[in-house]
Protein backbone atom coordinates (compact mmCIF):
# COMPACT_ATOMS: atom_id res chain seq x y z
CA UNK A 1 0.00 0.00 0.00
CA UNK A 2 2.74 2.38 0.48
CA UNK A 3 4.11 1.34 -1.75
CA UNK A 4 1.56 2.10 -4.04
CA UNK A 5 0.72 4.75 -2.66
CA UNK A 6 4.58 6.23 -3.41
CA UNK A 7 3.55 5.65 -7.20
CA UNK A 8 -0.08 7.55 -6.75
CA UNK A 9 2.35 10.27 -5.16
CA UNK A 10 4.70 10.78 -8.20
CA UNK A 11 2.43 11.39 -10.90
CA UNK A 12 1.44 14.58 -8.67
CA UNK A 13 4.66 16.01 -7.48
CA UNK A 14 5.90 16.05 -11.45
CA UNK A 15 2.98 17.98 -12.16
CA UNK A 16 3.32 20.21 -9.45
CA UNK A 17 6.91 20.88 -10.81
CA UNK A 18 5.88 21.60 -14.07
CA UNK A 19 3.17 23.70 -13.19
CA UNK A 20 6.02 25.52 -10.82
CA UNK A 21 8.14 25.99 -13.94
CA UNK A 22 5.33 26.92 -16.25
CA UNK A 23 4.34 29.77 -14.10
CA UNK A 24 8.16 31.03 -13.85
CA UNK A 25 8.39 30.98 -17.67
CA UNK A 26 5.05 33.51 -17.62
CA UNK A 27 7.10 35.79 -14.76
CA UNK A 28 10.05 35.66 -16.80
CA UNK A 29 8.09 36.32 -19.93
CA UNK A 30 5.74 39.03 -18.41
CA UNK A 31 8.53 40.80 -16.43
CA UNK A 32 11.30 40.49 -18.89
CA UNK A 33 13.17 44.14 -18.87
CA UNK A 34 12.91 45.51 -22.62
CA UNK A 35 16.17 45.10 -23.77
CA UNK A 36 15.83 41.02 -23.63
CA UNK A 37 12.48 41.45 -25.57
CA UNK A 38 12.93 42.95 -29.31
CA UNK A 39 13.11 46.39 -29.18
CA UNK A 40 11.21 49.04 -31.07
CA UNK A 41 13.03 51.25 -33.58
CA UNK A 42 13.43 54.46 -32.96
CA UNK A 43 14.65 58.01 -34.95
CA UNK A 44 15.50 61.39 -33.95
CA UNK A 45 16.75 64.58 -35.33
CA UNK A 46 18.38 67.71 -33.53
CA UNK A 47 18.48 69.87 -33.81
CA UNK A 48 14.55 70.09 -35.27
CA UNK A 49 14.74 73.35 -36.73
CA UNK A 50 17.52 74.71 -39.48
CA UNK A 51 17.92 76.68 -42.59
CA UNK A 52 19.58 74.46 -46.51
CA UNK A 53 23.22 73.74 -45.48
CA UNK A 54 23.34 73.53 -41.84
CA UNK A 55 24.42 70.41 -39.79
CA UNK A 56 21.32 67.80 -38.20
CA UNK A 57 22.35 64.64 -36.38
CA UNK A 58 19.82 62.14 -36.79
CA UNK A 59 20.27 59.13 -33.96
CA UNK A 60 18.10 55.79 -34.19
CA UNK A 61 18.23 52.78 -31.87
CA UNK A 62 16.33 49.11 -31.99
CA UNK A 63 17.65 48.42 -35.13
CA UNK A 64 19.37 45.36 -35.93
CA UNK A 65 22.82 44.87 -34.83
CA UNK A 66 25.80 46.32 -37.61
CA UNK A 67 23.17 46.47 -40.09
CA UNK A 68 23.12 49.01 -42.67
CA UNK A 69 20.64 51.73 -42.75
CA UNK A 70 19.87 54.30 -45.64
CA UNK A 71 18.00 57.46 -44.39
CA UNK A 72 15.34 59.05 -46.65
CA UNK A 73 13.93 62.27 -46.93
CA UNK A 74 10.55 62.94 -48.13
CA UNK A 75 9.65 66.39 -50.04
CA UNK A 76 7.41 67.02 -53.40
CA UNK A 77 7.87 67.71 -56.72
CA UNK A 78 6.05 70.83 -57.43
CA UNK A 79 4.76 73.05 -60.09
CA UNK A 80 2.40 75.51 -61.49
CA UNK A 81 -0.93 74.33 -62.80
CA UNK A 82 -1.96 76.34 -66.42
CA UNK A 83 -5.78 75.60 -67.56
CA UNK A 84 -7.68 77.66 -70.46
CA UNK A 85 -10.41 79.24 -68.56
CA UNK A 86 -11.31 80.72 -71.45
CA UNK A 87 -7.57 81.65 -72.18
CA UNK A 88 -4.56 79.94 -70.40
CA UNK A 89 -3.90 81.17 -66.77
CA UNK A 90 -2.90 80.37 -63.34
CA UNK A 91 -5.04 77.95 -61.28
CA UNK A 92 -2.77 76.66 -58.24
CA UNK A 93 -0.15 74.65 -57.97
CA UNK A 94 0.22 70.74 -58.28
CA UNK A 95 2.56 68.66 -56.50
CA UNK A 96 3.31 64.69 -55.94
CA UNK A 97 5.02 63.84 -52.88
CA UNK A 98 8.62 61.81 -53.30
CA UNK A 99 11.16 60.94 -51.41
CA UNK A 100 15.04 60.81 -51.72
CA UNK A 101 18.27 59.57 -50.17
CA UNK A 102 19.95 61.87 -47.94
CA UNK A 103 22.90 59.06 -46.75
CA UNK A 104 23.63 55.80 -45.09
CA UNK A 105 25.29 54.73 -41.88
CA UNK A 106 25.49 51.51 -40.41
CA UNK A 107 23.90 50.38 -36.39
CA UNK A 108 26.20 49.62 -34.12
CA UNK A 109 26.39 45.92 -32.31
CA UNK A 110 23.52 47.13 -29.80
CA UNK A 111 21.73 47.82 -32.82
CA UNK A 112 22.17 51.86 -32.65
CA UNK A 113 23.39 54.82 -35.02
CA UNK A 114 24.65 58.11 -35.25
CA UNK A 115 24.74 59.91 -38.81
CA UNK A 116 26.00 63.58 -39.05
CA UNK A 117 24.25 65.08 -42.39
CA UNK A 118 23.62 68.34 -43.92
CA UNK A 119 20.23 69.56 -44.53
CA UNK A 120 19.29 69.60 -48.48
CA UNK A 121 18.13 72.11 -50.59
CA UNK A 122 14.31 71.61 -50.62
CA UNK A 123 11.05 73.48 -49.93
CA UNK A 124 10.78 75.07 -46.64
CA UNK A 125 7.99 73.41 -44.21
CA UNK A 126 8.11 70.00 -42.67
CA UNK A 127 9.96 66.64 -44.06
CA UNK A 128 9.94 63.47 -42.30
CA UNK A 129 13.42 61.52 -42.29
CA UNK A 130 13.36 57.97 -41.99
CA UNK A 131 15.14 54.62 -41.96
CA UNK A 132 15.36 52.08 -44.84
CA UNK A 133 16.35 48.67 -45.48
CA UNK A 134 18.44 47.08 -47.32
CA UNK A 135 15.83 46.56 -49.23
CA UNK A 136 14.23 49.58 -49.61
CA UNK A 137 11.62 48.44 -46.82
CA UNK A 138 10.71 51.88 -44.67
CA UNK A 139 11.62 51.04 -41.16
CA UNK A 140 8.86 52.72 -38.61
CA UNK A 141 8.78 55.81 -36.94
CA UNK A 142 9.84 58.78 -38.54
CA UNK A 143 11.77 62.34 -37.28
CA UNK A 144 10.22 65.24 -38.28
CA UNK A 145 12.58 68.16 -39.44
CA UNK A 146 10.91 71.32 -40.03
CA UNK A 147 13.43 73.25 -42.80
CA UNK A 148 13.19 77.42 -42.61
CA UNK A 149 13.48 80.08 -44.87
CA UNK A 150 16.86 81.62 -45.28
CA UNK A 151 17.79 85.11 -47.02
CA UNK A 152 21.34 86.14 -48.37
CA UNK A 153 21.86 89.98 -50.14
CA UNK A 154 25.44 90.87 -51.65
CA UNK A 155 27.19 93.11 -51.49
CA UNK A 156 26.13 95.42 -48.91
CA UNK A 157 27.37 98.59 -50.28
CA UNK A 158 27.75 99.97 -53.78
CA UNK A 159 26.90 103.44 -55.68
CA UNK A 160 23.57 103.82 -57.06
CA UNK A 161 22.56 101.19 -60.16
CA UNK A 162 24.92 98.35 -58.72
CA UNK A 163 23.25 95.19 -58.85
CA UNK A 164 22.10 93.26 -55.33
CA UNK A 165 21.68 89.81 -55.57
CA UNK A 166 19.00 87.92 -53.58
CA UNK A 167 19.63 84.45 -52.17
CA UNK A 168 16.60 82.69 -50.73
CA UNK A 169 16.44 78.83 -49.73
CA UNK A 170 13.43 76.83 -48.25
CA UNK A 171 10.83 78.73 -49.98
CA UNK A 172 7.28 76.68 -49.28
CA UNK A 173 5.07 75.42 -52.60
CA UNK A 174 2.09 76.54 -51.15
CA UNK A 175 0.49 79.96 -52.73
CA UNK A 176 0.77 80.73 -48.41
CA UNK A 177 4.37 79.90 -48.18
CA UNK A 178 6.15 80.35 -51.88
CA UNK A 179 5.60 84.34 -51.67
CA UNK A 180 7.76 86.47 -50.53
CA UNK A 181 7.71 90.31 -50.59
CA UNK A 182 10.69 92.65 -51.40
CA UNK A 183 10.88 96.19 -49.80
CA UNK A 184 13.62 98.87 -50.49
CA UNK A 185 12.93 102.06 -47.95
CA UNK A 186 9.59 100.56 -47.61
CA UNK A 187 8.68 101.00 -51.08
CA UNK A 188 7.35 97.95 -52.45
CA UNK A 189 9.57 96.28 -55.25
CA UNK A 190 8.08 92.94 -56.17
CA UNK A 191 7.50 89.35 -55.06
CA UNK A 192 9.80 85.82 -55.50
CA UNK A 193 8.39 82.75 -55.65
CA UNK A 194 9.95 79.25 -55.90
CA UNK A 195 7.39 76.74 -57.05
CA UNK A 196 9.31 75.24 -59.98
CA UNK A 197 12.71 75.88 -58.46
CA UNK A 198 12.43 73.54 -55.72
CA UNK A 199 11.97 76.16 -52.88
CA UNK A 200 14.96 78.38 -54.47
CA UNK A 201 15.07 81.72 -55.52
CA UNK A 202 18.03 83.32 -57.21
CA UNK A 203 17.23 86.82 -59.02
CA UNK A 204 19.10 90.32 -58.84
CA UNK A 205 17.44 94.04 -58.26
CA UNK A 206 19.51 97.47 -58.30
CA UNK A 207 20.46 99.88 -56.13
CA UNK A 208 18.78 103.82 -56.45
CA UNK A 209 19.07 106.96 -54.34
CA UNK A 210 20.98 109.03 -53.45
CA UNK A 211 24.39 108.28 -51.11
CA UNK A 212 24.29 106.72 -47.37
CA UNK A 213 21.93 103.91 -45.91
CA UNK A 214 19.21 102.02 -47.69
CA UNK A 215 17.34 99.46 -46.15
CA UNK A 216 16.11 96.20 -47.47
CA UNK A 217 13.07 94.30 -45.58
CA UNK A 218 10.99 90.66 -47.20
CA UNK A 219 7.85 89.73 -45.57
CA UNK A 220 5.93 87.01 -46.70
CA UNK A 221 3.01 87.63 -48.22
CA UNK A 222 -0.93 85.89 -48.69
CA UNK A 223 -3.23 86.88 -50.56
CA UNK A 224 -1.38 90.09 -51.18
CA UNK A 225 1.94 91.87 -50.84
CA UNK A 226 3.41 92.07 -47.50
CA UNK A 227 1.57 90.29 -44.94
CA UNK A 228 3.35 91.52 -41.54
CA UNK A 229 1.31 90.38 -39.40
CA UNK A 230 -0.17 86.78 -40.47
CA UNK A 231 -0.21 85.03 -37.06
CA UNK A 232 -2.91 87.85 -35.91
CA UNK A 233 -4.71 87.85 -39.25
CA UNK A 234 -7.98 85.26 -40.23
CA UNK A 235 -5.07 82.75 -40.41
CA UNK A 236 -3.98 83.09 -36.98
CA UNK A 237 -5.50 79.96 -35.35
CA UNK A 238 -3.02 77.08 -35.06
CA UNK A 239 -5.37 75.35 -37.89
CA UNK A 240 -5.10 77.17 -40.70
CA UNK A 241 -1.82 78.62 -39.67
CA UNK A 242 -0.50 75.27 -41.17
CA UNK A 243 -0.89 77.04 -44.75
CA UNK A 244 2.06 79.32 -43.39
CA UNK A 245 4.86 76.46 -43.60
CA UNK A 246 7.48 77.50 -43.13
CA UNK A 247 6.77 79.90 -40.86
CA UNK A 248 6.64 83.61 -41.63
CA UNK A 249 10.11 84.59 -40.77
CA UNK A 250 10.62 88.54 -41.69
CA UNK A 251 14.02 89.96 -43.10
CA UNK A 252 15.88 92.73 -43.00
CA UNK A 253 19.39 94.25 -44.31
CA UNK A 254 21.50 97.66 -44.83
CA UNK A 255 22.65 98.67 -48.06
CA UNK A 256 24.89 101.77 -48.57
CA UNK A 257 24.81 103.50 -51.83
CA UNK A 258 28.32 105.04 -52.22
CA UNK A 259 28.43 108.36 -53.33
CA UNK A 260 30.03 108.93 -57.09
CA UNK A 261 30.62 111.29 -59.63
CA UNK A 262 28.90 110.67 -62.30
CA UNK A 263 30.05 111.84 -66.25
CA UNK A 264 27.77 112.32 -68.80
CA UNK A 265 28.87 111.53 -71.72
CA UNK A 266 27.82 114.09 -74.96
CA UNK A 267 28.53 114.00 -78.02
CA UNK A 268 29.52 117.58 -80.36
CA UNK A 269 27.29 118.43 -84.09
CA UNK A 270 30.62 119.72 -84.98
CA UNK A 271 33.83 118.29 -86.07
CA UNK A 272 35.90 120.93 -84.33
CA UNK A 273 36.31 120.05 -80.45
CA UNK A 274 38.27 121.36 -77.72
CA UNK A 275 38.74 121.27 -73.57
CA UNK A 276 41.26 123.34 -71.83
CA UNK A 277 41.28 123.01 -68.07
CA UNK A 278 41.50 125.82 -65.53
CA UNK A 279 44.99 126.91 -65.14
CA UNK A 280 45.42 126.99 -69.06
CA UNK A 281 42.64 129.09 -69.71
CA UNK A 282 43.86 131.76 -67.19
CA UNK A 283 46.96 131.64 -68.70
CA UNK A 284 45.96 132.24 -72.52
CA UNK A 285 44.08 134.78 -70.91
CA UNK A 286 46.54 136.63 -68.99
CA UNK A 287 48.86 136.66 -71.74
CA UNK A 288 46.44 137.91 -74.39
CA UNK A 289 45.77 141.25 -72.26
CA UNK A 290 49.26 141.39 -71.33
CA UNK A 291 49.92 141.50 -74.80
CA UNK A 292 47.21 143.83 -75.77
CA UNK A 293 49.06 146.36 -72.84
CA UNK A 294 52.03 146.01 -74.18
CA UNK A 295 50.74 147.13 -77.75
CA UNK A 296 48.85 149.91 -76.49
CA UNK A 297 51.36 151.59 -74.16
CA UNK A 298 53.66 151.00 -77.61
CA UNK A 299 51.63 152.73 -79.50
CA UNK A 300 51.02 155.61 -76.88
CA UNK A 301 54.28 155.91 -76.75
CA UNK A 302 54.90 157.35 -80.06
CA UNK A 303 52.00 159.55 -79.97
CA UNK A 304 51.82 161.47 -76.32
CA UNK A 305 48.63 163.11 -76.76
CA UNK A 306 46.51 160.12 -77.17
CA UNK A 307 48.47 158.48 -73.81
CA UNK A 308 45.40 159.12 -71.64
CA UNK A 309 42.98 157.95 -73.42
CA UNK A 310 44.39 154.90 -74.90
CA UNK A 311 45.71 154.28 -70.86
CA UNK A 312 42.08 154.26 -69.75
CA UNK A 313 41.33 151.70 -72.66
CA UNK A 314 44.33 149.90 -72.38
CA UNK A 315 42.74 149.31 -68.68
CA UNK A 316 39.38 148.26 -69.53
CA UNK A 317 40.19 145.60 -72.26
CA UNK A 318 42.67 144.28 -69.66
CA UNK A 319 39.54 144.08 -66.72
CA UNK A 320 37.32 142.53 -69.44
CA UNK A 321 39.66 140.21 -70.61
CA UNK A 322 40.45 139.05 -66.95
CA UNK A 323 36.71 138.40 -66.59
CA UNK A 324 36.49 136.22 -69.48
CA UNK A 325 39.81 134.77 -68.68
CA UNK A 326 37.51 133.42 -65.04
CA UNK A 327 34.83 132.96 -66.50
CA UNK A 328 36.79 130.33 -69.44
CA UNK A 329 38.25 129.13 -65.50
CA UNK A 330 34.48 128.25 -64.03
CA UNK A 331 33.76 126.78 -67.19
CA UNK A 332 36.71 124.60 -67.58
CA UNK A 333 37.23 123.88 -63.96
CA UNK A 334 33.55 123.05 -64.37
CA UNK A 335 34.46 120.20 -66.80
CA UNK A 336 32.14 122.16 -69.68
CA UNK A 337 33.34 122.45 -73.26
CA UNK A 338 32.21 124.70 -76.16
CA UNK A 339 31.61 122.11 -78.92
CA UNK A 340 33.51 119.33 -76.75
CA UNK A 341 33.21 115.28 -77.57
CA UNK A 342 34.91 114.51 -74.66
CA UNK A 343 33.06 113.65 -71.24
CA UNK A 344 31.25 116.25 -69.65
CA UNK A 345 30.69 116.29 -65.93
CA UNK A 346 27.10 116.06 -64.85
CA UNK A 347 25.76 119.00 -62.14
CA UNK A 348 24.60 115.81 -60.33
CA UNK A 349 27.91 114.92 -59.04
CA UNK A 350 28.92 117.20 -56.09
CA UNK A 351 29.88 114.37 -53.78
CA UNK A 352 33.08 112.99 -53.45
CA UNK A 353 34.60 109.87 -54.94
CA UNK A 354 35.77 108.45 -58.36
CA UNK A 355 34.89 109.95 -61.81
CA UNK A 356 32.95 107.72 -64.04
CA UNK A 357 31.79 107.93 -67.26
CA UNK A 358 28.05 107.21 -67.59
CA UNK A 359 27.25 104.71 -69.28
CA UNK A 360 23.61 103.60 -70.01
CA UNK A 361 22.88 100.38 -68.53
CA UNK A 362 19.91 97.91 -70.26
CA UNK A 363 20.38 94.28 -69.20
CA UNK A 364 17.76 91.04 -69.20
CA UNK A 365 17.22 87.95 -67.89
CA UNK A 366 15.83 85.29 -70.10
CA UNK A 367 14.59 81.88 -68.60
CA UNK A 368 15.47 79.14 -70.88
CA UNK A 369 12.50 78.30 -73.16
CA UNK A 370 12.61 75.29 -75.04
CA UNK A 371 10.72 75.23 -78.64
CA UNK A 372 8.95 72.31 -79.56
CA UNK A 373 10.24 71.77 -83.47
CA UNK A 374 9.02 69.48 -86.06
CA UNK A 375 10.68 65.78 -85.94
CA UNK A 376 10.06 64.95 -90.00
CA UNK A 377 13.54 63.99 -91.40
CA UNK A 378 11.70 62.89 -94.96
CA UNK A 379 8.79 64.63 -97.30
CA UNK A 380 7.47 67.51 -96.98
CA UNK A 381 8.78 69.91 -94.48
CA UNK A 382 10.37 73.60 -93.48
CA UNK A 383 12.63 74.57 -90.57
CA UNK A 384 13.72 78.02 -89.50
CA UNK A 385 16.40 79.79 -87.86
CA UNK A 386 17.05 80.88 -85.26
CA UNK A 387 13.83 79.27 -83.73
CA UNK A 388 13.79 81.96 -81.13
CA UNK A 389 13.84 85.65 -82.25
CA UNK A 390 12.20 89.26 -81.56
CA UNK A 391 10.57 91.36 -83.68
CA UNK A 392 12.58 92.87 -86.24
CA UNK A 393 14.88 90.61 -86.07
CA UNK A 394 15.22 88.40 -89.57
CA UNK A 395 15.40 84.54 -89.70
CA UNK A 396 16.13 82.11 -92.38
CA UNK A 397 13.06 79.95 -93.47
CA UNK A 398 14.01 76.85 -95.10
CA UNK A 399 12.16 74.04 -96.84
CA UNK A 400 12.55 70.57 -98.23
CA UNK A 401 11.06 67.56 -99.76
CA UNK A 402 8.63 70.00 -101.73
CA UNK A 403 7.69 68.74 -105.40
CA UNK A 404 10.49 70.23 -107.76
CA UNK A 405 9.70 73.26 -108.91
CA UNK A 406 6.46 73.59 -107.29
CA UNK A 407 4.72 76.50 -106.27
CA UNK A 408 3.94 77.41 -102.64
CA UNK A 409 1.75 79.74 -100.71
CA UNK A 410 3.50 79.78 -97.54
CA UNK A 411 1.49 81.17 -94.00
CA UNK A 412 2.14 81.92 -90.57
CA UNK A 413 0.01 81.45 -87.25
CA UNK A 414 -0.78 84.12 -85.11
CA UNK A 415 -3.91 85.05 -82.52
CA UNK A 416 -6.01 87.48 -82.00
CA UNK A 417 -8.48 88.43 -79.75
CA UNK A 418 -8.56 89.48 -76.41
CA UNK A 419 -8.23 87.94 -72.61
CA UNK A 420 -11.98 88.58 -72.11
CA UNK A 421 -13.77 86.88 -75.34
CA UNK A 422 -10.65 84.64 -75.64
CA UNK A 423 -7.97 84.24 -78.03
CA UNK A 424 -8.37 82.50 -81.82
CA UNK A 425 -5.82 80.95 -83.87
CA UNK A 426 -5.05 82.22 -87.64
CA UNK A 427 -3.21 82.36 -90.37
CA UNK A 428 -1.91 84.94 -91.92
CA UNK A 429 0.27 85.21 -95.49
CA UNK A 430 3.55 84.66 -95.30
CA UNK A 431 5.00 84.54 -99.28
CA UNK A 432 4.74 82.98 -102.31
CA UNK A 433 7.74 81.04 -103.19
CA UNK A 434 9.20 78.39 -105.67
CA UNK A 435 11.10 74.97 -104.99
CA UNK A 436 13.93 74.55 -106.81
CA UNK A 437 14.71 71.22 -108.60
CA UNK A 438 15.65 69.38 -105.83
CA UNK A 439 12.74 70.57 -103.98
CA UNK A 440 13.95 72.68 -101.59
CA UNK A 441 13.61 76.80 -100.79
CA UNK A 442 15.02 79.40 -98.43
CA UNK A 443 14.59 83.06 -97.92
CA UNK A 444 15.14 85.39 -94.70
CA UNK A 445 11.94 86.53 -93.30
CA UNK A 446 11.73 90.11 -90.97
CA UNK A 447 9.83 88.92 -87.93
CA UNK A 448 6.49 91.25 -87.96
CA UNK A 449 4.88 92.96 -84.62
CA UNK A 450 2.95 90.22 -83.58
CA UNK A 451 1.88 88.64 -80.08
CA UNK A 452 5.00 87.23 -78.55
CA UNK A 453 4.74 82.95 -78.00
CA UNK A 454 4.29 80.08 -80.34
CA UNK A 455 3.88 80.97 -83.57
CA UNK A 456 4.00 78.31 -86.74
CA UNK A 457 5.47 78.64 -90.28
CA UNK A 458 3.42 76.12 -93.19
CA UNK A 459 2.87 75.34 -96.39
CA UNK A 460 -0.30 73.99 -97.55
CA UNK A 461 -1.60 70.82 -95.63
CA UNK A 462 1.73 69.95 -93.88
CA UNK A 463 0.76 68.26 -90.61
CA UNK A 464 2.04 69.86 -87.02
CA UNK A 465 5.05 67.62 -87.66
CA UNK A 466 6.44 69.70 -90.61
CA UNK A 467 5.74 72.96 -89.93
CA UNK A 468 8.21 75.21 -88.47
CA UNK A 469 8.05 76.73 -85.32
CA UNK A 470 8.82 80.01 -84.26
CA UNK A 471 8.67 81.53 -80.27
CA UNK A 472 8.89 85.09 -80.49
CA UNK A 473 10.65 86.89 -77.35
CA UNK A 474 9.72 89.69 -75.42
CA UNK A 475 11.96 92.95 -75.85
CA UNK A 476 12.06 96.26 -74.22
CA UNK A 477 13.77 99.36 -74.99
CA UNK A 478 14.04 103.08 -73.62
CA UNK A 479 13.21 106.14 -75.63
CA UNK A 480 15.74 108.17 -73.55
CA UNK A 481 18.99 107.57 -71.37
CA UNK A 482 19.26 110.52 -69.75
CA UNK A 483 17.64 114.53 -68.93
CA UNK A 484 16.42 116.42 -66.87
CA UNK A 485 13.76 116.27 -64.34
CA UNK A 486 10.52 115.95 -66.23
CA UNK A 487 12.00 114.47 -69.24
CA UNK A 488 9.36 112.11 -70.98
CA UNK A 489 11.07 108.24 -71.12
CA UNK A 490 8.93 106.00 -73.29
CA UNK A 491 9.72 102.37 -72.66
CA UNK A 492 8.54 100.53 -75.28
CA UNK A 493 7.75 97.07 -75.45
CA UNK A 494 7.13 93.87 -78.23
CA UNK A 495 6.11 90.51 -78.19
CA UNK A 496 4.05 90.65 -75.01
CA UNK A 497 2.11 87.21 -75.28
CA UNK A 498 -1.69 86.37 -75.46
CA UNK A 499 -2.51 84.81 -72.60
CA UNK A 500 -3.35 85.76 -68.46
CA UNK A 501 0.58 85.16 -67.59
CA UNK A 502 2.06 86.61 -70.75
CA UNK A 503 0.27 89.89 -71.96
CA UNK A 504 0.89 91.59 -68.98
CA UNK A 505 4.05 93.53 -68.08
CA UNK A 506 4.79 95.70 -64.47
CA UNK A 507 7.35 98.26 -63.99
CA UNK A 508 9.55 99.63 -60.71
CA UNK A 509 10.86 103.25 -60.66
CA UNK A 510 14.20 103.39 -58.13
CA UNK A 511 12.62 99.99 -56.95
CA UNK A 512 8.96 101.51 -56.25
CA UNK A 513 6.13 99.52 -57.91
CA UNK A 514 4.38 102.36 -60.55
CA UNK A 515 2.20 100.30 -62.02
CA UNK A 516 1.76 97.88 -65.15
CA UNK A 517 0.84 97.44 -68.77
CA UNK A 518 -1.29 94.74 -70.98
CA UNK A 519 -1.16 94.10 -74.59
CA UNK A 520 -5.11 92.96 -75.17
CA UNK A 521 -5.35 94.40 -78.61
CA UNK A 522 -2.38 95.81 -80.11
CA UNK A 523 -0.41 92.96 -81.34
CA UNK A 524 2.12 92.89 -78.54
CA UNK A 525 3.11 95.94 -78.04
CA UNK A 526 2.92 97.63 -74.76
CA UNK A 527 4.41 101.43 -74.84
CA UNK A 528 3.80 103.42 -71.40
CA UNK A 529 5.50 106.63 -70.58
CA UNK A 530 6.88 107.83 -67.35
CA UNK A 531 8.56 111.27 -66.02
CA UNK A 532 12.07 111.26 -65.02
CA UNK A 533 11.74 111.96 -61.33
CA UNK A 534 14.29 112.21 -57.96
CA UNK A 535 17.71 113.93 -57.89
CA UNK A 536 20.22 114.65 -59.89
CA UNK A 537 22.25 111.04 -60.14
CA UNK A 538 21.74 107.26 -61.71
CA UNK A 539 17.90 106.18 -61.01
CA UNK A 540 16.90 102.66 -61.77
CA UNK A 541 14.02 101.39 -64.75
CA UNK A 542 12.74 97.92 -64.54
CA UNK A 543 10.15 95.92 -66.26
CA UNK A 544 9.14 92.46 -65.09
CA UNK A 545 6.62 89.62 -65.83
CA UNK A 546 3.75 89.49 -63.99
CA UNK A 547 0.51 87.35 -64.32
CA UNK A 548 -3.03 89.44 -65.30
CA UNK A 549 -5.43 87.03 -63.98
CA UNK A 550 -5.67 83.64 -62.00
CA UNK A 551 -7.81 81.85 -59.05
CA UNK A 552 -10.52 84.58 -57.86
CA UNK A 553 -11.74 81.99 -54.67
CA UNK A 554 -10.12 82.45 -51.24
CA UNK A 555 -10.71 78.58 -50.30
CA UNK A 556 -8.61 76.59 -52.56
CA UNK A 557 -5.41 78.49 -51.05
CA UNK A 558 -3.72 78.56 -54.31
CA UNK A 559 -4.45 82.56 -55.44
CA UNK A 560 -1.26 84.45 -55.94
CA UNK A 561 -0.82 88.02 -56.39
CA UNK A 562 -1.90 89.32 -59.60
CA UNK A 563 -0.43 92.47 -61.50
CA UNK A 564 2.54 92.80 -58.85
CA UNK A 565 6.44 92.43 -60.39
CA UNK A 566 7.31 89.17 -60.46
CA UNK A 567 11.44 89.10 -59.57
CA UNK A 568 11.72 85.56 -60.01
CA UNK A 569 11.57 84.79 -64.10
CA UNK A 570 12.89 81.50 -63.61
CA UNK A 571 9.61 80.68 -61.91
CA UNK A 572 7.30 82.03 -63.97
CA UNK A 573 4.34 80.64 -64.90
CA UNK A 574 5.85 80.87 -68.23
CA UNK A 575 9.25 81.96 -68.49
CA UNK A 576 8.74 86.00 -68.96
CA UNK A 577 12.31 87.58 -68.60
CA UNK A 578 12.67 91.09 -66.83
CA UNK A 579 14.60 94.25 -68.15
CA UNK A 580 16.66 96.55 -65.96
CA UNK A 581 17.57 100.09 -67.30
CA UNK A 582 19.49 103.44 -65.73
CA UNK A 583 18.60 106.57 -66.36
CA UNK A 584 20.80 109.85 -65.44
CA UNK A 585 18.67 112.63 -64.27
CA UNK A 586 21.45 115.64 -65.00
CA UNK A 587 19.77 118.57 -63.42
CA UNK A 588 16.97 119.24 -61.20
Amino acid sequence: MDTGRQLHARPRVIGTYLTAVSALLCFFIVFTPASVAAATPTVAVSPTTGVVGSTITITGAGFPPNTSIALGWTSENANWTIQAIPTPQVTGIKSSPLVYKLGSTQSNASGSFSAQIVVPSDYGGSHAIQAYATNGTAISPVAAFTLLPHFQISPSSGPAGSSINVVATGLGNSAASTNYHLYWDNSYVGYMTAVSTGGVANFTFYASGTPGPHFVSIYEGYPGPGYFNPAQGPLGSPSALAVYSPPNIPFFANFTVTPEQVMAQTTSDSPASFHVSGPAAFGSFGLLAAALAGGALFISRKEPKRREAISRAVVAVVIIVLIAGAGAVYVASAGFSSNSSSSLQSSTSTQSGPQVTFTPVATVVRPNINVPQNGATTGPRISISPDIASVGNNITVNGQGFAPNAQLALVWTTRQGSNIVGYKLVEKPLRNVTAGADGSFSFNWKVPPAVGGTHFIAAGNLTEHSNATLFIQRTAVLSATEGPVGTQIQIVIHGVGWDFNTNIAAFDYDNSYVGYGCGFNSGGNVTFTIRATGAPGIHTIDVYPSVWWGPSTFANQQAIEYRYPILTPQDHPELIPSFHFTFLVTSG
